[in-house]
């Protein structure tokens, strides 16, 4: 290692600290080829600042291990390696980033951690992402740059000009009021209304599929606690159709109740016997809501309403007839 001055090895231990690494008072000593109480004034200088200034620090804190003469940086506000974990298998989960992007995006966020701990985050989700595949047309990057530029016109309450590629390929122009942006099943998405209709029905917009993104001056016409009632209605949607707001009834005689209410967000169980549990959810009616109840196969039988019934019943007689010979 290059000999460094006082200050370039206090930003020096400093940063191993940020990264997680235990600084061994007699190791780091060797290292430098200063004395242990240069050290041991090192982690002091450390210590000070980070108690002088905790508007900047906020809880970061030196703990000492007596035992071993050393020093961990320690804070309630650090993320930790474990919380990496669940983040990157998150990630994973999701397929949502190209492979590599992800990988990277795994290195950038162990970087502060130890070499050990890194090592452990790699191996973790090695085998993931060997067999990875990601959904989507673009890359990470894309999405993230067109994802803050939505988020960035939000906030700010204006409206956007975007050309978007459609299932059959293609392109138009809309003019929006974007209302919120969300990830769902493997997309990120763009909820907005359209500047050219007065229903002010909230569509979903893949961003993956948004070829440009232009923020103009015009302000979105619509209050921010209305803009904030609208953006609930991600609650109640199914596979990003939307429809009519609508409250459905249904048997589900599966072996996990948790798995079912886990696909309506606002359902609740209003009875359950040896015959299975009754289960009403608010939803967005549409395609989505068949879909997701057909996913559960004969676990699920509806009951209301009417029009959810016989919209069951048409479904499965078109699944029935693709099956004749």
């Amino acid at each position: 290692m290059k000999k460094l001055s006082k200050t370039g090895r206090v930003l020096s231990i400093l940063y191993r600290l940020m990264r997680g690494e235990k600084i061994a008072i007699q190791d780091c000593a060797e290292e430098y080829e200063v004395s242990t109480k240069s050290i041991q004034r090192d982690i002091s200088a450390i210590r000070s600042f980070l108690s002088e200034y905790r508007e900047l620090t906020g809880d970061l804190e030196l703990r000492c291990n007596k035992q071993e003469h050393s020093y961990r940086l320690s804070s309630q506000d650090m993320v930790q390696a474990r919380d990496l974990l669940l983040i990157l298998k998150v990630l994973l989960g999701s397929r949502a980033l190209d492979k590599l992007s992800l990988n990277s995006l795994l290195g950038r966020l162990a970087a502060y951690n130890t070499k050990e701990q890194q090592e452990f985050l790699r191996e973790s989700c090695k085998r993931e992402l060997d067999g990875y595949y990601p959904v989507g047309k673009d890359t990470y990057s894309v999405v993230a740059e067109r994802m803050w530029l939505l988020e960035e016109t939000i906030r700010s309450g204006h409206t956007v000009r975007i050309v978007y590629e459609r299932l059959d390929g293609e392109r138009v122009e809309r003019i929006l009021y974007p209302i919120a942006t969300q990830f769902d099943r493997f997309y990120f998405y763009l909820l907005a209304c359209r500047a050219d209709k007065e229903d002010r029905k909230v569509i979903y917009y893949r961003i993956d599929r948004i070829c440009e993104a232009e923020p103009l001056e015009e302000r979105i016409p619509i209050g921010l606690e209305d803009r904030r009632k609208l953006e609930l209605v991600k609650q109640y949607n199914q596979n990003m159709f939307m429809g009519k707001h609508t409250r459905i009834r249904f048997l589900y005689t599966g072996p996990s109740v948790e798995a079912i209410l886990d696909k309506f967000a606002a359902a609740e169980v209003v009875k359950q016997d040896e015959n299975g549990a009754e289960i009403t959810a608010q939803v967005e009616y549409s395609r989505g809501t068949l879909m997701e109840l057909l996913g559960q196969g004969s676990w699920v039988k509806v009951l209301a309403p009417k029009q959810l019934v016989e919209d069951m019943k048409k479904e499965l007689d078109a699944i029935k007839g693709n099956y004749k010979t």
